[in-house]
C-alpha cells in the first residue's frame, strides 16, 4: 500500500496511506496552515509539510512533523512571530437570538 513512517527514534509509528480516511481521495505531499489555540491566544503556523487531500483539502502531519512543531511551540516565546492578524470573533449566543 504505502511507505512506513518512522519517528526520528526509528521506530514505526504508523503505516503511509495513500487515501484519505474522510472521503478516499488521493493524498499528495504539500502543507497546510495550523490553528492551535493556547489559552486565549491562538497562534497561526504556515506552511507545515504534510500529506493533503487532493479531493477535500484534509491535511495528514506526520510524526516527525508534529514533534518538530512542539518544540518550536515551547521556544515561542524567544522568537518574535512574523507578523500579527486581527480575527472577527463572535459569539452563537448573538446569532441565535434572531
Amino acid at each position: 500500500m504505502g511507505k512506513r513512517l518512522q519517528d526520528p527514534k526509528g521506530e514505526k509509528v504508523r503505516e503511509r496511506v495513500d487515501r484519505c480516511d474522510l472521503c478516499g481521495g488521493e493524498l499528495k505531499p504539500g502543507t497546510t496552515t495550523l490553528e492551535i489555540w493556547r489559552g486565549e491566544k491562538l497562534l497561526v503556523i504556515r506552511d507545515v509539510p504534510a500529506d493533503v487531500c487532493q479531493q477535500c483539502k484534509e491535511a495528514y502531519i506526520s510524526a516527525n512533523v508534529s514533534q518538530r512543531l512542539d518544540r518550536f511551540l515551547g521556544k515561542r516565546r524567544r522568537r518574535r512571530p512574523e507578523r500579527y492578524l486581527a480575527v472577527p470573533q463572535y459569539s452563537a449566543v448573538q446569532a441565535m437570538k434572531g
